[in-house]
C-alpha cells in the first residue's frame, strides 16, 4: 500500500510541477482508499491549499446526478422515463415525439445552446431557466428524436425543469434532499460564489503562470453542469449508489443505451467495457470520476485548472493501482515559426465528438495562432513543429495539421478529426 501511494504521489507531483495539474485526486478499491491528496492551491492569491474536501465545479458530471434524480422520481411513481416530455412540459415543440429517455441519452435532436456562437460573451450574466430554454426552444431539430446521438446540454436543462415540476422542489433542493444528504455528501451542491470558504477558484495555465478564468454564472449551466463536489464526496457517491437506487434503476443508469464515435452512453455517463465514466469540463475546471467495475477500482481527478491533464492522470493512476505500465509526464518543447507561415492554418473547421458537431475558428493575431471552439474561451495554439501544435482548452489538446487540410486532434485522450469548411 505504501509503495502504491508513493508512486501515485510522485506521479501527481510531477504533473503539478509542470503546471499541468492543480486539484485533488482519490483512488479507492471498494470502500478502501488507496490514495487521496490535494495539490496546488484552491485560491492562488491567498495561498489556500487544495484538499480532498475542497469543492470543485464538476461541470458535466452534474448530468449523472440529474439522471439519478430522474430515476428516483420514476421509483417514486412521479414520472416514467418513457414519458413524452409533453406530459411534463406542455406546449414544448415536438414534445409528443421527444421522451425523457431521449433527453437522458442526448438523442432528442435538440441543438446544444452552449456551442452556439457568442455563448462565452454572455456566460457571466445571470439568467433564468426560462431564458436558457428560450435560446433553443424554437430552433429546428437536428434530426428525428431517437435517430442518433448528439451531445446536447439543452436536454439536461429541460430535465432540470421536469425535476422541479414533478417534485415541487427546486433542482438544488431535490438533489440535496434525495442524493447528497442520504450519502453524507457535505461538500456537494450548488453555489455561484467562488469566494465561499472551501471552494476552489478556477484558473487557466499558460507559460508557467496561472490566470483566473472569465466568470461563468452557474445559472448558465443549471442541471447540465452547475454542481460542485469534492474528491471524498464523489467516493461516497460511488459507494452509496447501490443503496440509493434500486438494482434495475442502477442498471439503466450505467448501461450503454446508445453508441456514438465508438463510445457507449448511459444516462449521463460514458460506458466502455467494464468502465463507467462521468467527466466534466467547464470554465476554470475539469474533472473525471471512473469506476472500473471488473476490480471495483474508483478513481476521481478534480482540477481547478481548466486545461489540466485530467484524463491522463486518471489513466496513469488506474494503471499504478493495477501494477501496469503508464506514461510519466514530460515538458513539451515548443518552436518558433515565421508568423506568415501560420496563415495557411487559419479558417473555420467543424468536428464531431459524441455525435455533436462543434465549430473551431483558427485565426492569427500578430505572431500567434489562436483557436476558439464555440462554447470555450479563445486560447493560443503553440507550435511544437511546423505541423503539430498544442493548446490548453478544457484539458490538453494536441493538433496535427494534415496535408489533406484536415486537423487531427487528440483532445484529453480522445481522437477527433476537424474538417475545413468551404
Amino acid at each position: 500500500m505504501f509503495f502504491l501511494s508513493w508512486r501515485m504521489d510522485a506521479l501527481v507531483r510531477a504533473y503539478t510541477r509542470l503546471s499541468r495539474f492543480s486539484g485533488a485526486v482519490l483512488v479507492a478499491r471498494g470502500n478502501r482508499r488507496i490514495f487521496a491528496k490535494g495539490y496546488g492551491s484552491a485560491d492562488h492569491e491567498r495561498a489556500v491549499p487544495n484538499t480532498t474536501r475542497t469543492a470543485f465545479r464538476i461541470g458535466s458530471q452534474t448530468k449523472t446526478f440529474t439522471a439519478i434524480a430522474i430515476l428516483l422520481l420514476q421509483e417514486q411513481g412521479r414520472l416514467r422515463i418513457a414519458d413524452p416530455i409533453s406530459h411534463h412540459l406542455p406546449g414544448y415543440p415536438h414534445g409528443d415525439a421527444i421522451t425523457l429517455h431521449h433527453l437522458l441519452t442526448n438523442t432528442s435532436g435538440i441543438p446544444d445552446y452552449v456551442t452556439a456562437e457568442g455563448f462565452t460573451r454572455i456566460m457571466g450574466t445571470p439568467r433564468t431557466r426560462t431564458a436558457l430554454i428560450a435560446d433553443f426552444k424554437d430552433q429546428p431539430l437536428l434530426f428525428e428524436p431517437g435517430a442518433r446521438m448528439s451531445y446536447s446540454n439543452s436536454g439536461w436543462i429541460l430535465l432540470g425543469e421536469v425535476i422541479e415540476r414533478a417534485s415541487s422542489l427546486t433542482y438544488g433542493e431535490y438533489v440535496r434532499k434525495h442524493i447528497f444528504a442520504p450519502l453524507a455528501m457535505e461538500h456537494t451542491g450548488l453555489t455561484d460564489d467562488p469566494s465561499v470558504e472551501g471552494h476552489a477558484i478556477g484558473y487557466k495555465a499558460g507559460d508557467g503562470r496561472l490566470s483566473r478564468t472569465p466568470y461563468l454564472h452557474n445559472s448558465n449551466q443549471d442541471a447540465a453542469g452547475a454542481l460542485h463536489s469534492s474528491a471524498e464526496d464523489l467516493h461516497r457517491w460511488n459507494r452509496g449508489l447501490p443503496r440509493l437506487l434500486r438494482p434495475d434503476s442502477l442498471e439503466e443508469l450505467t448501461k450503454p443505451h446508445v453508441m456514438a464515435d465508438g463510445i457507449g452512453y448511459g444516462y449521463g455517463c460514458a460506458v466502455r467495457d467494464d468502465r463507467v465514466e462521468s467527466s466534466g469540463g467547464t470554465i476554470g475546471f475539469v474533472s473525471i470520476s471512473a469506476h472500473h467495475r471488473r476490480d471495483d477500482l474508483f478513481v476521481t481527478v478534480l482540477a481547478n485548472i481548466e486545461n489540466a491533464a485530467f484524463t491522463e492522470l486518471e489513466t496513469a493512476l488506474a494503471a499504478i493501482a493495477r501494477g501496469e505500465a503508464y506514461e510519466p509526464p514530460s515538458r513539451r518543447a515548443f518552436v518558433t515559426l515565421d508568423p506568415a507561415a501560420l496563415d495557411r492554418y487559419t479558417g473555420r473547421y467543424t468536428m464531431r465528438h459524441m455525435g455533436r458537431i462543434s465549430t473551431m475558428d483558427i485565426t492569427r493575431e500578430d505572431h500567434r495562432l489562436m483557436v476558439e471552439v464555440h462554447g470555450l474561451t479563445k486560447t493560443e495554439l503553440r507550435p511544437m513543429s511546423e505541423t503539430r501544435f498544442f493548446a490548453r482548452m478544457k484539458g490538453e489538446v494536441e493538433l496535427d495539421f494534415l496535408a489533406s487540410g484536415e486537423v487531427a486532434l487528440n483532445w484529453a485522450g480522445h481522437d477527433v478529426i476537424a474538417h475545413p469548411t468551404a
